[in-house]
């Protein structure tokens, strides 16, 4: 399965460098930076022997079939669902991520101006007087207006716009990113509550039952049936059981607090924990690694950015052209303000210019060899985002089949534990053995019970985990809309309010 995954890697991440070729628009003058720094050298050149293709599905797959995207609603849990959508909305990280998505916006906007012509009006008025009283004074008004528009030749504005654009496009993936870290981060938390309520709850009961031990260990005692050290034991396995409880009752009061920062409220441990774990919904199908790629935001933003940085390097040679810039005014000066509706009185001029560098002490190449720089390093950093969502794919999977078996040996263990107890129980009120084979069973029973606990709640949270891996559908990146936008190009500014 390691070699299918890295052989997919190399295949999605050379298809990613093909795309962003077509994307940053390089020229045959300028070459393809992509050329050189291929991910494909990275994982291909590793010589690693290619396993037979595996589709990551579940028994009961369906050709047609496909995670649900409200994921969430599939743990029937309404508190969770309430406590998620508060989040989503108050959550301090989800709002400046919605503000840095805000920024994204309008810096796409400013690096489109130059696609336009820019116009500006000035006005002034000049008054003089004279120490000869021969000469008197005058006023005059200027009123003009200039345009500047710079000729796209090589296509370097449009890159600039586009490059803008791309940008928003891939702050808005990670707004949805944000979404999806929340959501996963409050599901994963309010699981984490329950648990620790369960096993607070727990620690009251092994507390009661060391506590029974104890009256039954000293009535023993007081008739002579039993020894002090018995009674001494079971006085030391009460007081366990409440420093037990203490520390249960802590985790408890924590968890609480945790689930209220994510809802922006004051931590003040209130918020209460449903009695029981909810129930664990059957996986039904698996999406394929390709449209993995599609659906998770990080490698949206981390795609879209690297598509932006290509042309970045565009621009950088393209800097090395000439330009050619037009501009133009109009003007007109009068000494009186009536008449400044005076047609005769307007000055206009037209001025075409084109230039070019000369000497710049290699900064224009430098900045060539920077960016070309900045893009090997995103080729990388997106080869290594690719692998690690593999990673926490196949993860999870595996992970959904060993929690799947612990829990089952689980039970059986905590079966076997209650029926010793209470054989063990009745055995030591007859006076048949002493105390240390019924205190041996009392704990194994509590910590299989506990460990069952911990089981049930970390398959709820590998389940949220392998959601997370898969994208998240409706509480992370609205897929139809990204994958449409990804596509299409036109990414920034539609994000859904």
């Amino acid at each position: 399965m390691r070699d299918t995954l890295i052989s997919r890697t190399a295949m999605m991440t050379t298809l990613g460098a093909t795309l962003l070729t077509g994307c940053a628009g390089f020229s045959a003058d300028f070459g393809n930076p992509l050329d050189r720094f291929s991910p494909k050298a990275a994982v291909v050149d590793t010589q690693l022997p290619q396993a037979p293709a595996q589709d990551w599905v579940a028994e009961s797959y369906k050709p047609d079939a496909l995670p649900s995207t409200n994921w969430v609603a599939e743990f029937g849990d309404p508190t969770l669902l309430r406590i998620i959508n508060t989040a989503l909305i108050a959550n301090p990280d989800i709002r400046a991520a919605r503000a840095r998505l805000d920024a994204a916006e309008q810096s796409a906007i400013i690096a489109s101006q130059g696609l336009l012509p820019g116009v500006s009006a000035s006005g002034g008025v000049t008054h003089s007087e004279f120490g000869d009283s021969r000469i008197g004074d005058s006023n005059r008004f200027d009123v003009g207006i200039n345009a500047s528009w710079e000729a796209d030749l090589w296509g370097r504005v449009r890159d600039t716009a586009n490059a803008g654009e791309l940008e928003a496009g891939a702050s808005e993936a990670d707004y949805f990113a944000a979404r999806l870290s929340i959501t996963g981060q409050a599901a994963t938390a309010w699981f984490d509550l329950i648990e620790a309520r369960l096993q607070t709850e727990l620690s009251e009961r092994n507390l009661q039952t060391q506590n029974r031990a104890l009256n039954l260990t000293e009535r023993r005692f007081f008739s002579g049936l039993t020894t002090s050290a018995d009674v001494r034991i079971a006085r030391s396995s009460v007081a366990s059981a409440e420093a037990s409880l203490a520390s249960r009752k802590q985790a408890q009061s924590s968890g609480s607090r945790r689930v209220e920062v994510l809802l922006r409220d004051y931590p003040s441990a209130q918020l209460e924990a449903s009695t029981d774990l909810p129930a664990l919904p059957p996986v039904h199908a698996i999406i394929d690694p390709q449209t993995m790629l599609t659906r998770r935001p990080d490698l949206i933003a981390a795609e879209t950015r690297m598509a932006a940085q290509g042309l970045r390097v565009d621009i950088a040679r393209k800097n090395l052209l000439p330009k050619l810039t037009l501009s133009g005014d109009v003007g007109l000066q009068v000494g009186d303000i009536s008449d400044l509706l005076d047609i005769d009185g307007i000055i206009a001029s037209i001025v075409g210019g084109l230039t070019a560098p000369i000497f710049q002490a290699g900064a224009l190449k430098a900045e060539v060899k920077r960016n070309e720089a900045v893009l090997r390093q995103q080729v990388e950093s997106y080869v290594n985002t690719v692998l690690t969502a593999y990673l926490d794919v196949e993860n999870a999977l595996d992970a959904e089949r060993r929690l799947d078996e612990r829990e089952a040996a689980l039970r059986v263990a905590l079966e076997e534990a209650r029926q010793a107890e209470l054989r063990l129980e009745r055995q030591y009120s007859q006076g048949l053995i002493n105390f240390l084979p019924l205190l041996d069973a009392q704990s194994r029973a509590i910590n299989a019970e506990s460990a069952l606990i911990s089981a049930r709640k970390e398959r709820l949270a590998n389940r949220v985990r392998l959601h997370l891996a898969l994208g998240g559908g409706t509480y992370g990146a609205p897929t139809d809309i990204l994958v449409a936008q990804t596509l299409t190009g036109n990414i920034a500014g539609s994000t859904p309010r």
